[in-house]
């Protein structure tokens, strides 16, 4: 594994963190952490740089959304 871009971790930590808040009825901390880093690990070299936070946070919260089994309203 190569080492983590500049400020690769705060990014990480970042949208890590407004998921486990956005998913905390649902979901715990671990499995948001696992998602972060698996969506971290595929959009790498795929969109630019500065656009990793936001396209972390979208596909992160699309994937834990259809996996929310709590019934909706």
């Amino acid at each position: 594994m190569s080492a983590p871009a500049r400020g690769h971790g705060s990014e990480l930590t970042a949208v890590t963190d407004r998921l486990v808040i956005e998913f905390a009825d649902v979901m715990p901390r671990g499995v948001v952490e696992a998602e972060v880093a698996a969506a971290d690990r595929e959009l790498r070299g795929q969109v630019p740089t500065g656009a990793i936070p936001e396209m972390l946070h979208r596909l992160v919260a699309a994937r834990l959304g259809e996996n929310d089994l709590t019934p909706q309203p």
